[in-house]
Parts: C-alpha cells; sequence; structure tokens
C-alpha cells in the first residue's frame, strides 16, 4: 500500500487521487473517509450501505464510539426517522440533516436520546454515492457533534461535487474484485462478501452461480447463505471465521469449490467485519493433475491442452479430434512435450502425469 502525506487542507484533486487509489487498494478507505469528512467541515463520518431488503447499515466509520455504532446497527437503523427521506434523495445530491428532519422535532424520542445523545451526533451531511443493483444503495454521512455549529449549504454542495468520483471509485473496486476472485480461482468465479452471520453485503453472482454450479444443500440467496445442511453452513461459518482473523481457506460442497479470505483492500468500504467468497466450478482430479504437470515443466497453454485430453484418452487420433486439431499436429506437440518433460515416449509421460508426484503442491 502507498504511503501519503496528512492531507489536512486538500485540494478537491488530491481527494479525487486518493479516491482512485483507494479502489486499487492503494489507500485505505478508512483514511480517505477521515479525509472526505474533514475536507467537508465534519468531526465524523460514516459509509451506509442499504441491500435490497433491509435498512441502512453502517459499514465504515471515522471518529464514532464503536458501542454506538453497533447500536445503530443492531436494531435502531429500522427507525432512523431520517432513512425514509433519504430514499428520496437522487443519485449524486446531498441533503443536511436539519432540512430532513431537525432536531427538535424528534428531541423527545429514544431514537434521539440513544442514537444522536448517546453517539454525539447533532447535524449531519447526506450524500447518495450511488444505488443500482450492482452494489445496493450507498451512501456518505459527515456529522458534527453536539458541541459545534450546524452545518451549511456550502458544506453540501462540497460534499455533492465529490460523489460521482466516490460513485466511480466503489464500482471500480468490484472490477478490481471480481479480477482477483478470478484469478484465485484460475477461471470465472463468483463474488461474495459475507458478514460473520451469513448476510451477503455485496454478491457479484459471475457465471458460475448463472451457471447452476452446485453447493450441495448451500443456497446462495439475495440475500444470505442458508442450508439446511448444518454441516454445510457449519464449515462456511467457521471459514469466515477464519478469514475475519486474517486466514485463507479453501474447500469444496458438493461441485463448488470455496475460497474465504479477508476482504481486499479494494473493498474494504463494505466494513472490516466481512470475509471475501469466491465460488467456482471444482476441478476434477485429472484437470488438477494437468495443470500441476504443466506448471511443473513450463508447458504452454496449448500443449497443457493436450496432455489433458491425451490424460483423458490416450487414443492419439481421439484426442487430435477433441482439441480440434489434425493427427500430424497433435504428434508435433506431444514430441515437443516429451523433450521439455524429459520422457522418450508419450505413454511415459502421460503415466507420470497421472501418478503426480507433484501433488503436494497443491496443498
Amino acid at each position: 500500500m502507498l504511503v501519503y502525506p496528512s492531507i489536512m487542507g486538500a485540494t478537491f484533486e488530491q481527494l479525487a487521487q486518493r479516491c482512485e487509489a483507494a479502489s486499487l487498494g492503494e489507500y485505505a478507505w478508512a483514511r480517505l473517509l477521515q479525509d472526505i469528512a474533514e475536507w467537508v467541515g465534519g468531526s465524523k463520518a460514516m459509509l451506509l450501505g442499504m441491500p435490497d431488503n433491509g435498512p441502512y447499515r453502517h459499514a465504515l466509520d471515522w471518529n464514532h464510539d464503536p458501542a454506538a455504532i453497533a447500536r445503530y446497527n443492531t436494531h435502531y437503523n429500522r427507525f432512523d426517522p431520517r432513512a425514509g427521506l433519504s430514499l428520496r434523495t437522487p443519485v449524486h445530491q446531498t441533503q443536511l440533516g436539519q432540512q430532513y428532519v431537525r432536531n427538535e422535532d424528534i428531541a423527545h424520542t429514544e431514537y434521539f436520546e440513544a442514537i444522536n445523545r448517546f453517539g454525539d451526533v447533532r447535524d449531519s451531511v447526506h450524500g447518495i454515492i450511488g444505488d443500482d443493483a450492482e452494489f445496493g444503495r450507498q451512501s456518505i454521512s459527515v456529522q458534527r457533534g453536539f458541541g459545534e455549529d450546524l452545518f451549511a449549504q456550502g458544506e453540501a454542495e462540497r460534499l455533492r461535487s465529490l460523489l460521482p468520483i466516490l460513485d466511480k471509485a466503489l464500482r471500480n473496486s468490484l472490477r478490481v474484485a471480481r479480477m482477483l476472485g478470478s484469478h484465485r480461482s484460475g477461471g470465472q468465479a463468483a463474488c461474495h462478501v459475507v458478514d460473520r452471520d451469513l448476510n451477503l453485503r455485496l454478491s457479484d453472482e459471475g457465471e458460475p452461480t448463472e451457471a447452476g454450479v452446485p453447493c450441495g444443500n448451500v443456497v446462495i440467496g439475495r440475500s444470505r447463505i442458508d442450508s439446511d445442511d448444518r454441516a454445510s453452513l457449519a464449515l462456511i461459518e467457521a471459514a469466515i471465521g477464519r478469514a475475519l482473523r486474517g486466514e485463507t481457506l479453501r474447500f469444496r460442497i458438493g461441485n463448488a469449490e470455496i475460497e474465504a479470505a479477508p476482504l481486499p483492500p479494494p473493498l474494504r468500504w463494505i466494513g472490516e467485519d466481512c470475509a471475501f467468497l469466491v465460488i467456482s466450478r471444482a476441478r476434477d482430479q485429472v484437470s488438477s493433475r494437468a495443470d500441476l504437470f504443466a506448471a511443473a515443466h513450463a508447458l504452454t497453454a496449448r500443449e497443457r491442452a493436450i496432455l489433458e485430453a491425451l490424460m483423458r484418452e490416450p487414443d492419439m487420433r481421439t484426442a487430435a479430434r477433441s482439441e480440434g486439431i489434425s493427427y500430424e499436429t497433435l504428434r508435433w506437440h506431444v514430441k515437443n512435450m516429451c523433450q521439455k518433460t524429459h520422457h522418450s515416449r508419450r505413454e511415459a509421460m502421460i503415466y507420470a502425469a497421472l501418478a503426480s508426484k507433484f501433488d503436494d503442491l497443491a496443498n
């Protein structure tokens, strides 16, 4: 991760650069949130996300009491008096908290005492970053405590100018995460951001889910992971727990290969209490052993494909037809492959690949 100097009094251009860097994992989202809040003129800030089926939920914060955040997430976010009004705020627009609902109008409510007073939040500037199927409704709230003045329209305009840039950065972070997922799985993969309670914070279904990769009895729904198979759920829960402790675990359920890993830096705007699940179609033993043997002997992609075809069907003419090449072309490739792998005959090479003495490299 790149190291940046303090940017108190930062320019708009500096913040825009840091938004782009955060989307690539080169600048911490938590630090960026602080930078934006100070630039707008606030002393606290939070990012809020809203999935299809629920209320706003705090994702990332700066300078908030963790107990106040937990209280908001676990109960009071469902009764936020400003949440319904914020839903009518268009994307890339801002609104002052006192324009939504004045403090005087809710001062004697349980919400005001439990959240505003307890969390020392007197006023806010609320901005809508984006709202669509790709990442749900995402917003940013910059706040001030009771020892500070209310915000003015100028601060709202300042935050508004950054919203399209934040929108672009969040979307770019999703593209980076997809690439990471595909790289980890060796091909197309479905990527999900899941919390410890198996709620989906973000879901990029990708090709494998559309193709219906069976995960045993596990169902990847719109809002959470569920199953009537307690053993499979317990395995996923344990893997997520390890991911939250900084570990990575790979396992298989049904025909799906699953990796549970810590949330990659580009996606940490979602919050620190989530894991990154990469789900792909499990490769069979022949394919995996062909990969290992090809990597060990520096075979080309074409040679690796021919090796797998011969491992499945040793007949040269049948293998040539399956690869869509002529028999003579396949013979020429096999001769080169034998030279690379130091085998005098193709049968010995195929046997060595099937024996998979490189299996320990996969563990």
